[in-house]
C-alpha cells in the first residue's frame, strides 16, 4: 500500500522512514509493550559497554597523555564503590556517573593545562562523588581513592571568593555559617557546574532549602568576579514549585478532554520565559516535593543529554546552558534508577547542623531587655534542650513521630509568645517599664513552661508522667528560683506572672489603692485554680454542652497563645478526645475579634485543586499577586482530619503538599493565570488529626515540622466524672431523689465503659468493636431524653440506665455469647453498686419509646403494654401504605418491633447517626422507612 488511514488522516508511506523504540522494562513507571506490537519490531539486545574503553578515548580527546591507566583507575573506583559502600536509594555508579567524572576531568584539564594528570583525575572523582555520600560511607570512599592514587597530595582549592559570598548570604538570611553547611553549599556549586539536573536529598530540618538560597544569594552578590571554575559569577533567579500540589496537566500542560484545546502548564510557561530572556543569568527551576515515577519520568529527556522538554502538544522546548533543574526531596524511595542516574546528588544530614545553630540564631534576634540575660538563657538551653529531647527519643511513646529540629523550633516559637510584648513595634501595647526590670525572674519559668508544652507535648498520658518525673529529678540537681509545686505532674500547672507584663484592669486598680503592695508576685498555679464553676443554661442542647476540664482548658490556652502569634498548630490525639470541639469552641467564642475562623474538613477524596479553590475563594486581592482576608482581619483555617486524603500510587498526598507549599513559600501558583505566583498574607492554619490507621495516613514530616504539636490525650477518670456529673446533675436538678444517686450511677457507667473498652477488642469478624468517649456520652444523652420528674424509684432509674447501656453497647455485639457477657456485666454492677436484685428489676424486654402513648403526652418513656405497642405500629404501617405508592406488607414480630424502637431512638437524637449491619433481607431498609415515617 502507498497510503494508509491513521486516526482519520491519510498518510503517505515512505520506505526511507523508520521507527525505533528504546525501552527498559521492569520497574516503576514502565510498562511492557503489547505482544502484537512487539512481533512487528526486530529486537536488538543492548549490553553493558566497556567503560574502560570509553573513558580512555574520552580522556585522550580531552588531551590527557596518560589516559590508559587513568581510565582504569576511574572505572575501578566505581566498581569498588558499588561493592563496598552501603546501598542507598540515591547512589548510582553506572555509565552516567563515569561520564560525569570524565567531563569534570575535561573541564579541569582545560583550566589547568599544566597540572599533574593524576591530580586532575583525583579531583574530578572527588568533586563529583563526595557530595552524595553519607558520613559513614565517606570514610570508606576516601580509603578506596587513596589506595588507587597513592602518594598524591591534594592541593587545596581556592574557594575564598565563594566563601566570602556565602558568609554574606548567611548574614542576610539570619542563619549561622556552620562550616559543614558552607561545605555543602560549595559542593552544591560544584555539582551545578557538572550537571544540569541535580537533587538535594536529606531528611527534614537538614538545611536543603537554606543551602540553595545561600548559594543563590552568594552568586548574585559576587556577580562579575571569577568563580573557582574559571568563569565569571552570574546572578541567579529561582522558580520554586511543588509538583505534587498540582495535577500532571497543570505541571506540563494538557489537552481539554471535551474541546481538545491546549492549556499550558506551569513548568512549560516558566521555561518558555527563561528561553526567551535576553540576558544569560542563571535560572534554577526548583521542584520542592516528593519525587515519584508519575511525574519525574516525563523529565527524562530534559535530564539527559537531549536537554529538551517534550510536551504532549508536540512542542519541544530546548533548555539553555544557563538553566538548572533542581529537585528537593526527603528521600528517593519512589524514584526509578533512570532518574537517579540522570541527576547529580547532594546529600545533607541533620547531624551537620545539630540543634545549636537554631538556638543561637534565635537568641541573636532577642529584644534588648531580654537580650541582656543572654547567659541565663544560654544556660537554660544547655541544661534542658538536648537532654530532654534525648529522653523523649528513648523512653516516650509519641502519638505522631517528631524530629529534633521540629521540637527545637516549637520551643522557640513558644518562647516568642512570652517575649512578644518586649519587641518594640508601632501598633501593639508594650510591656510596662516594671516588666523591663523584672524580666530576669520571668525567663526561667517561661522557659520551663515552653519546654513542657513543646518538647513534652507530643506524647500520650503515661509518657507524660515519665517526662514529668524526669523533669522533677532535673530540678533537684539545679533547683528553680520559682519551684513548680510537687503535687501531681508538671502538666497540671500554668505560670502566672502576677500581671507584670500585661496587668489586667483589676490589678491596676489594686495598685493605685495601696502603695506597699506594689511588688507583684509571679507564681505557678493549678490550671483549675481560678476557674469559676460551670453552669449549664436551662435550654441548652445536649450536643452543645462543653464542660471545661483540665484537659480542654490547658489545650485551649496553649492553642490561643500560639495562634495570637500566627504560629500554625497541629492537634493530635486518638478519636473521641474532643479535638474538634475544643478547637471549634476556642475559634468561635474566645479569640480576639480580628481572628475569623473558616472550617475545612478533609476526606479521603479531597484533592489539591478543591482545597486551593476553597481557600482562594475566601480571600480578596490586596494588590498585584498578593491575596488576603479583608484588612485588619486574620483568617484561621481549621482543617479537621488533616491526614484523611488518600495516598496516591507512590504515597504522596496532594492536599497536604499544597498546605506545605504555603507554609514554606507563603503562597502557590494561580490556577487561572498560568505561571503567576499568588502570595497569601494574614492567614494561618490550625489542624487536627488522629494517629495513623483506619483510613488515616501518616503525614510527611516535611509538613509537620512547621507545626507546634498539642497532643490531646485520653481523658482521665476525674475528667470523665466531672463532665458527666455536671451534665447529670443539670438534668436532675428538679428531682432531689436523683441527685443523691448521681455519683454511684456515674462511677458505674465509667466502669462499664472501661471494661467494655478493654475486653471487647476489634477482630476481623468484629471490626466495628471500637469504643470511645462518644459512646459513653451517648448513654447519658439517651437518659436525658426522659423527663427527670418521671423517674421516681431506684428501679425505674436502673431500668432506664440498663436500657441505654444496652442500646449503645449491646446493640453493637454480633453474637449471643458477647451479648450475654455484657448483660451479666451490667447485672454485677447493679448488685454491687446498688444492692438490688438484678432479675427483679429488669424483666426483658426493656423497651423505651415515645410512639405508644396516646393524646398529647408524647414523651420518651418505658413501654409496658406490648399488645398496645403492636397495635400502634400496625396503625402507623397502614397509614404509611395509604400515603406511599410502594406498599410494604410487614408482619411485625417481636424482634422487628424492638428494632423499630431502636432506630426511632437514634433518629430522634440531634446528631444521631446509625449504621445498620446485617445480612441482606433482615429488614434494614423497610424498618428504617417505617421508623422515619413515624
Amino acid at each position: 500500500a502507498e497510503r494508509f488511514m491513521f486516526e482519520g488522516k491519510e498518510i503517505v508511506l515512505k520506505p526511507s522512514c523508520a521507527v525505533f523504540i528504546t525501552m527498559n522494562p521492569g520497574y516503576a513507571g514502565r510498562t511492557e509493550l503489547p505482544d502484537n506490537l512487539k512481533a512487528l519490531f526486530r529486537p536488538v539486545a543492548m549490553m553493558v559497554p566497556d567503560y574502560g574503553l570509553i573513558a580512555e578515548n574520552s580522556l585522550f580527546s580531552f588531551g590527557f597523555s596518560d589516559a590508559k591507566p587513568l581510565a582504569k583507575k576511574i572505572v575501578q573506583t566505581f566498581k569498588l564503590s558499588s561493592e563496598q559502600l552501603s546501598s542507598q536509594d540515591h547512589y548510582d555508579f553506572g555509565m552516567r556517573a563515569v561520564k560525569s567524572v570524565i567531563s569534570a576531568a575535561g573541564n579541569l584539564k582545560r583550566q589547568y593545562s599544566v597540572m599533574n594528570e593524576d591530580l586532575i583525575c583525583l579531583r574530578a572523582i572527588r568533586d563529583v562523588n563526595i557530595p552524595k555520600f553519607l558520613q559513614d560511607d565517606l570514610k570508606l570512599f576516601t580509603g578506596i581513592v587513596s589506595d588507587l592514587f597513592p602518594k598524591i597530595k591534594e592541593e587545596p582549592i581556592d574557594y575564598e571568593i565563594l566563601e566570602e559570598g556565602l558568609r554574606h548570604a548567611c548574614k542576610q538570611l539570619k542563619i549561622k555559617d556552620v562550616p559543614g553547611f558552607l561545605l555543602k553549599c560549595i559542593q552544591l556549586f560544584e555539582t551545578t557546574i557538572v550537571r544540569h539536573g541535580l537533587m538535594l536529598v536529606g531528611p527534614t530540618g537538614s538545611g536543603k532549602t537554606k543551602s540553595y538560597e545561600s548559594l543563590q544569594l552568594a552568586m548574585t552578590h559576587m556577580k562579575g568576579k571569577i568563580n573557582p571554575a574559571g568563569s565569571p559569577f552570574k546572578p541567579v533567579h529561582t522558580y520554586v514549585l511543588n509538583p505534587k500540589s498540582i495535577t500532571m496537566g497543570q505541571l506540563y500542560g494538557a489537552f481539554d478532554d471535551l474541546t481538545h484545546e491546549w492549556t499550558d502548564g506551569i513548568l512549560s510557561t516558566l521555561m518558555r520565559h527563561g528561553v526567551a530572556a535576553e540576558n544569560d543569568d542563571k535560572r534554577w527551576y526548583i521542584f520542592d516535593g516528593p519525587v515519584d515515577a508519575v511525574w519525574i519520568e516525563n523529565m527524562n529527556t530534559v535530564l539527559d543529554d537531549n536537554k529538551k522538554l517534550c510536551l504532549s502538544s508536540g512542542e519541544i522546548i530546548k533548555m539553555t546552558d544557563a538553566m538548572t533543574m533542581m529537585f528537593e526531596v526527603a528521600d528517593l524511595s519512589q524514584a526509578s534508577p533512570a532518574t537517579v542516574s540522570r541527576c547529580g546528588m547532594v546529600y545533607l544530614e541533620p547531624s551537620i547542623l545539630g540543634l545549636e545553630p537554631f538556638v543561637e540564631c534565635w537568641m541573636k534576634l532577642l529584644p534588648d531587655p531580654v537580650f541582656k540575660h543572654y547567659d541565663t538563657i544560654k544556660q537554660l538551653f544547655d541544661n534542658y534542650l538536648e537532654p530532654s529531647i534525648k529522653f523523649i527519643r528513648k523512653n516516650v511513646k509519641e502519638i505522631i513521630p517528631t524530629y529534633d529540629s521540629n521540637l527545637t523550633f516549637s520551643l522557640l516559637k513558644m518562647l516568642d509568645c512570652f517575649i512578644y510584648p518586649f519587641r518594640p513595634r508601632e501598633s501593639d501595647k508594650q510591656a510596662p517599664p516594671e516588666a523591663m526590670e523584672r524580666v530576669g525572674e520571668l525567663i526561667e519559668p517561661w522557659f520551663i513552661f515552653s519546654l513542657i508544652w513543646s518538647v513534652g507535648a507530643s506524647c500520650d498520658n503515661d509518657s507524660r508522667r515519665k517526662f514529668s518525673e524526669w523533669l522533677k529529678k532535673k530540678f533537684e540537681h539545679n533547683p528553680l528560683k520559682l519551684a513548680i509545686p510537687d503535687e501531681g505532674v508538671v502538666y497540671d500547672y500554668v505560670f502566672d506572672d502576677g500581671g507584670i507584663v500585661a496587668p489586667t484592669e483589676e490589678q491596676k486598680a489594686e495598685d493605685e489603692g495601696n502603695e506597699e503592695n506594689k511588688k507583684r508576685r509571679p507564681r505557678w498555679k493549678h490550671w483549675l485554680a481560678d476557674y469559676p464553676p460551670y453552669q449549664i443554661s436551662n435550654d441548652a442542647k445536649y450536643s452543645d454542652i462543653l464542660v471545661p476540664t483540665i484537659d480542654n482548658i490547658r489545650n485551649a490556652y496553649v492553642i490561643e497563645m500560639l495562634l495570637r502569634m500566627d504560629r500554625p498548630v497541629l492537634c493530635v490525639g486518638p478519636t473521641g478526645t474532643s479535638k474538634t470541639l475544643t478547637v471549634a469552641d476556642k475559634l468561635m467564642r474566645s479569640m480576639p475579634k480580628e481572628f475569623s475562623p473558616e472550617f475545612i474538613v478533609f476526606s479521603a477524596k479531597t484533592n489539591a485543586n478543591q482545597t486551593q479553590d476553597l481557600i482562594d475563594s475566601k480571600l480578596d486581592k490586596r494588590r498585584r499577586g498578593i491575596f488576603g482576608p479583608p484588612l485588619g482581619k486574620v483568617f484561621l483555617f481549621f482543617i479537621d482530619d488533616l491526614n484523611m486524603p488518600a495516598l496516591e500510587t507512590y504515597g504522596a498526598q496532594p492536599p497536604i503538599e499544597l498546605i506545605r507549599q504555603y507554609l514554606d513559600f507563603k503562597g502557590w501558583y494561580d490556577r487561572k493565570v498560568v505561571g503567576e505566583f499568588r502570595t497569601l498574607v494574614d492567614i494561618n492554619f490550625v489542624c487536627a488529626m488522629g494517629p495513623p490507621g483506619g483510613g488515616r495516613n501518616p503525614v510527611t514530616p516535611r509538613l509537620t515540622r512547621h507545626f507546634n504539636f498539642v497532643s490531646f490525650t485520653e481523658l482521665e477518670n476525674d475528667s470523665m466524672k466531672k463532665i458527666f456529673s455536671t451534665i447529670f446533675n443539670w438534668w436532675s436538678r428538679q428531682n432531689e431523689f436523683l441527685l443523691n444517686l448521681s455519683d454511684k450511677l456515674i462511677m458505674s457507667s465509667i466502669d462499664v465503659y472501661k471494661t467494655v473498652c478493654s475486653s471487647l477488642l476489634p477482630t476481623p469478624s468484629k471490626s466495628h468493636y471500637t469504643f470511645n468517649l462518644r459512646d459513653l456520652s451517648k448513654v447519658f444523652q439517651g437518659m436525658l431524653m426522659v423527663e427527670s420528674k418521671k423517674v421516681d424509684t431506684v428501679e425505674h432509674l436502673l431500668r432506664l440506665w440498663y436500657h441505654e447501656n444496652c442500646r449503645v453497647f449491646q446493640d453493637r455485639l454480633i453474637n449471643d455469647e458477647d451479648r450475654n457477657w455484657f448483660r451479666s456485666l451490667l447485672g454485677e454492677h447493679v448488685v454491687a453498686d446498688f444492692n438490688i436484685n438484678f432479675d427483679e428489676v429488669i424483666k426483658e424486654p426493656v423497651l423505651y419509646g415515645d410512639f405508644v402513648s396516646t393524646g398529647s403526652d408524647k414523651s420518651y418513656q418505658e413501654i409496658i403494654d406490648l399488645v398496645l405497642m403492636k397495635k400502634r405500629l400496625d396503625d402507623y404501617l397502614e397509614e404509611y401504605n395509604q400515603v406511599n405508592v410502594a406498599k410494604m406488607n410487614l408482619v411485625l414480630f417481636m424482634d422487628a418491633m424492638k428494632h423499630i424502637a431502636r432506630i426511632i431512638r437514634v433518629i430522634k437524637q440531634p446528631l444521631g447517626n446509625s449504621l445498620l449491619l446485617g445480612v441482606g433481607g433482615s429488614g434494614r431498609q423497610s424498618l428504617t422507612r417505617l421508623a422515619a415515617f413515624m
